[in-house]
């Protein structure tokens, strides 16, 4: 599977075991893993390697996780992060979302935006979701804003819910329904 994006050369594909120095990069990374609610303890590239082969098996059916890449045709692309939606009910008809960027060189250039979109137009479109759902850590103000401006509204806040650096932080939980989003 290759998805394009919105941005010319930005492409989502299935994760391959070459991946593994991009997927563990930004697990082990602390400018990176701040951001994140499920990156709080810093991973060993075997911990990694074990991750990434469950997911290249295809051991867990309820997810799909692509790669985020540049230059997807060419020997030697650069791989820019991972997106994910798991917890896939296809009764339910829901899933959870997920992204992650993996280095911040390619931060703020709208790779997460494009991704997300298109992620999310595949869930939609393809897996027949009808709502997707997402948390993030309630002081992560540029990603609330980035999944905000997807059309993602928050539904509540699990209070001093996640331990992080010695303190209590809330997660902020966002859904979106088919019909609210503004990606198409």
């Amino acid at each position: 599977m290759l998805l394009k994006t919105r941005i010319e050369d930005l492409f989502l594909r299935e994760l391959r075991m070459d991946d593994l120095d991009g997927f563990y990069s930004w697990q082990s990374n602390p400018e990176i893993t701040k951001y994140y609610a499920f990156t709080r303890v810093p991973r060993t590239l075997e911990e990694a390697r074990r991750a990434l082969a469950s997911i290249v098996e295809g051991t867990n059916r309820d997810s799909v996780h692509l790669a985020i890449v540049k230059d997807a045709s060419v020997p030697g692309e650069e791989f820019v992060g991972v997106t994910s939606l798991k917890n896939i009910s296809p009764l339910d008809r829901h899933a959870e979302y997920a992204m992650v960027i993996a280095s911040t060189k390619n931060m703020g250039k709208g790779y997460g935006k494009a991704a997300s979109i298109r992620m999310i137009q595949y869930g939609f479109d393809t897996l027949n979701l009808r709502k997707i759902y997402m948390s993030a850590l309630a002081g992560n103000e540029k990603t609330i804003h980035l999944y905000e401006s997807i059309g993602f509204r928050r539904e509540g806040v699990f209070r001093q819910h996640v331990f992080r650096d010695g303190r209590y932080e809330d997660l902020a939980w966002f859904s979106l329904f088919r019909e609210e989003f503004t990606g198409y």
